[in-house]
């Protein structure tokens, strides 16, 4: 085959295998200016708590004994609630908990509700467990909601569905994978945290992953649960609270319906092939990185060729070489706001032929 020909080939095998990825290349969105980054000063204190380190406290606190009830979402799926022994008419007035099953089951869900454990709780046992001022808290280790047993709204408009559909953001992101950035329940899911291009913005210093303090409203973390929130509820009247870059629109409304509905599971495999002609020294294979996350090329040339891998962003500039003895040659890569890369096999001494590239992307 010509190289002509080889060239044709190949750019048709790289264009079908990004079709058919998850996400087309491009879903990221647009590199917000550095104003909508600032955060002003909150007037309200932060929605809730992600508290990895007090379960144990939580699963103490006075408790009925925990029943499954179904949420009607047409697959069987079912939901484990308790309800405080100190709940009563009094101190609790909407402590029902099928009530509460049927409206998790409106919520966009997978089958990770079904390991969710929600707690109906009083106002004083809320102020307890997840700090002043929040109106709710989850912990990721026991899979555990705590919502208030009130239905009552809070001093921005949020009601208790909006809020309980905020922890539940955080329930659907502890149950999804989106390597290297763990634990996916401090980053968002990969698709929209690709789309919202957080890794960029961890990179720039201003997103802080799992900071339930003084970045509260600057984790991306929080700001995938507020929006998994508005997915639910989009005319709500509640401002957004969090870094303007990261507030919801469209093309994060549908990430995160993805997220949801089809988890990310893991990379996927695509070889290029392609030729060194004698005396030619170097090939540039094009290839598209339509998602945020772990990159691995592997290179595999004539065995007495001396052949070395080089990885360049769209402008050309060298991101990551690999410049070994011989021409099996192997480069990790962190995607990170790139959507299309260049793998250049250059000749690095003797020898011409035949390569391939196993390449495994997000």
């Amino acid at each position: 085959m010509s190289r002509l020909r080889t060239e044709i080939a190949l750019a048709v095998l790289v264009t079908l295998a990004v079709a058919a990825s998850p996400a087309a290349a491009g879903t990221r969105g647009p590199l917000p200016e550095p104003a909508a980054f600032a955060v002003p000063d909150p007037t309200l204190p932060p929605r809730d708590t992600v508290l990895h380190e007090r379960l144990a406290r939580a699963s103490g606190a006075a408790a009925s004994a925990a029943q499954r009830y179904p949420v009607n979402d047409g697959e069987g799926r079912t939901v484990e609630i308790e309800v405080s022994s100190l709940c009563n008419p009094v101190t609790c007035n909407a402590a029902d908990p099928q009530q509460i099953a049927d409206y998790l089951g409106t919520l966009a869900h997978g089958d990770e509700i079904s390991s969710l454990l929600v707690r109906l709780v009083t106002n004083g046992e809320i102020a307890g467990e997840c700090g002043p001022g929040a109106g709710a808290c989850y912990f990721p280790g026991g899979n555990t909601m705590l919502i208030n047993g009130n239905d009552t709204t809070g001093p921005d408009g949020a009601t208790r569905e909006f809020v309980i559909g905020h922890e539940y953001g955080h329930h659907v992101a502890q149950h999804r994978f989106n390597p290297p950035f763990l634990p996916t329940i401090d980053w968002g899911p990969k698709r929209w945290d690709t789309y919202k291009r957080v890794c960029q913005g961890v990179r720039r210093g201003v997103y802080f992953p799992g900071d339930e303090g003084s970045h509260y409203f600057e984790n991306p973390g929080e700001a995938y649960a507020e929006s998994s929130a508005f997915l639910r509820f989009r005319n709500a009247p509640v401002q957004w609270a969090w870094t303007p870059s990261l507030q919801p629109d469209a093309g994060a409304f549908k990430a995160i319906r993805q997220d949801v509905l089809h988890p990310w599971a893991h990379r996927t495999r695509l070889v290029i092939t392609g030729r060194l002609e004698p005396g030619q020294k170097a090939a540039v294979e094009r290839l598209g990185t339509p998602l945020d996350g772990s990159l691995t090329l592997r290179l595999q040339g004539p065995s007495r060729a001396e052949f070395d891998l080089l990885l360049r962003d769209r402008q050309g500039r060298l991101l990551q070489a690999s410049r070994g003895v011989g021409s099996s040659e192997l480069i990790n890569f962190t995607v990170c706001g790139q959507t299309r890369l260049r793998a250049v096999v250059k000749r690095a001494g003797r020898g011409a032929g035949p390569f391939s590239i196993v390449v495994r992307r997000p």
